[in-house]
């Protein structure tokens, strides 16, 4: 009789599993990282290439040849990218100014050994700064 009356007792101080349980200290994520995706409209790119810059291909080599061992049939997106804060004819011209340096980003990466089917050339008016961004899928 003591026992039955002691079960309900010890059953509500038990606690059911929950997150908690099995992780008690979650990993939060990181700001950087948020905001980076926030401001590639939810990509985040393998690399940044600053307008002007010469000496890419050892870094692009780098890159590449990484993603390569990961996924063999990577496809890569090569984005010049400009804002459109000064006006539409700006951006034409900063997106038209970086346009060789993007070809010979895209030459570069297929001279790594990706397939030229699986690199692609764009163009957008999007972000704060003008740069060449490299995507992978």
């Amino acid at each position: 009789m003591r026992y039955i009356i002691l079960l309900p007792v010890l059953l509500a101080a038990c606690s059911l599993p929950n997150r908690a349980s099995f992780a008690p200290l979650p990993v939060t994520a990181d700001p950087a990282s948020i905001a980076a995706t926030k401001a590639f409209a939810g990509r985040v790119p393998l690399m940044t290439i600053a307008p002007g810059t010469v000496d890419f291909a050892t870094p692009v080599a780098k890159a590449v040849h990484e993603v390569l061992a990961i996924k063999p049939s990577a496809q890569f997106e090569v984005q010049s990218v400009s804002p459109m804060g000064t006006g539409p004819d700006a951006a034409a011209a900063k997106l038209a100014s970086l346009s060789g340096t993007a070809a010979a980003v895209a030459q570069a990466i297929i001279g790594d050994g990706v397939a030229p089917e699986n690199v692609t050339l764009t163009a957008a008016t999007s972000g704060t700064d003008t740069d060449i961004l490299v995507y992978v899928k």
